[in-house]
């Protein structure tokens, strides 16, 4: 694997490429070239404007590309497939119903409107309502099934994560998830994992029912004062305890996850406090850096502050002893925005 520090190098600062993304839109951190290297699988900012400025760069050499950086050769990358984006399902490009991230993992945002955006309360670092003109707004799961299949059968290492934007109820999204999870495991062996906010312990079960394999319930970040600043929407941290808790005891140690996102000025202390707690409770952390999107005008991240919570992470791992096994579908399978698996591997 990449050495934890040149990960998150890459994660920082981006590369260099004529190379275009295969998903530049959608939740989570976009505009990322997605692709494996010496063992690690790497989402790199591409299209950002800091990405112009990046040490590393990648070179053509005959049918391969080679990644750089400066002048350091750190070794050839390898792509992923993507034919399957340009089969037309009812119309609509396959692409726009599941896209590829990362290396082999496949996403798809089943709904993307958010009461948040609605609000005025929506996540700082939030982009599911970007471009929405052009997308697929609420996902048929009859289309989305067709869409997944043909995606898992061009290469079947494949795992899928669904999302969603909080939707009005007290299921706050849920009974989408549901819908497409039931409608692709009855056509698709694929192992398949959720992303939703808290919520009542009878959801979890009925995700579970579906055909769930992992759930990400995602804290963001454990600093108090930060969290009214970039998740003024999201609920109490107590809420997030509660939910993994329900979730780890229907779901199982070490399939529930949750996003830590750093780089955005947190007190340092609250990430490694809130790496124990996650840890103490079997629940996975996947710690990522700070993506800014295309065009944003925050265009820059904390670096040094974000070296310091590697290195702080690192010690903990190594003189706490603390052992994670490698989680079945999403995120955390996939690391290509986080550096969490080379620290524990």
């Amino acid at each position: 694997m990449l050495d934890p520090e040149t990960k998150l190098r890459l994660l920082i600062h981006g590369v260099k490429t004529d190379l275009k993304p295969l998903r530049v839109g959608g939740a989570g951190p976009t505009g990322g070239l997605g692709f494996r290297i010496n063992g690690s699988v790497v989402s790199a900012p591409a299209i950002q404007r800091f990405a112009k400025n990046s040490t590393f760069k990648l070179e053509k050499s005959g049918k391969n590309y080679i990644l750089y950086e400066n002048d350091k050769k750190i070794g050839k990358i390898e792509l992923p497939k993507s034919e399957y984006y340009s089969e037309s399902i009812d119309g609509i490009q396959a692409g726009k119903l599941v896209a590829l991230d990362g290396y082999n993992a496949l996403v798809s945002a089943v709904s993307r409107k958010c009461v948040y955006w609605d609000q005025n309360k929506k996540c700082m670092f939030c982009t599911i309502q970007n471009g929405i003109q052009n997308a697929v707004v609420r996902k048929n799961p009859d289309q989305l099934t067709m869409a997944v299949k043909l995606a898992y059968e061009e290469d079947k290492s494949r795992h899928l994560t669904l999302t969603t934007g909080t939707l009005k109820g007290e299921d706050k999204g849920a009974k989408v998830l549901i819908d497409a999870v039931r409608a692709i495991k009855k056509e698709v062996d694929i192992d398949l994992h959720v992303q939703i906010e808290p919520v009542g312990k009878i959801w979890i079960e009925k995700l579970y029912e579906s055909g769930v394999d992992t759930v990400g319930i995602h804290v963001e970040t454990f600093d108090e004062s930060l969290r009214r600043k970039i998740v003024p929407g999201k609920p109490s941290l107590k809420d997030y305890r509660r939910a993994w808790s329900d979730a780890v005891g229907i779901f199982g140690e070490w399939n529930v996850s949750s996003w830590l996102i750093v780089g955005l000025g947190e007190n340092r202390e609250s990430v490694i406090e809130g790496f124990r707690g996650m840890t103490d409770m079997a629940v996975y952390p996947f710690i990522v850096p700070f993506r800014p999107h295309e065009g944003d005008a925050f265009q820059h991240i904390h670096s040094e502050h974000v070296f310091q919570i590697l290195k702080d992470l690192a010690f903990t791992v190594k003189t706490e002893g603390i052992k994670i096994p490698e989680f079945k579908a999403g995120c955390p399978k996939c690391n290509g925005c986080s550096f969490v698996s080379e620290i524990l591997r």
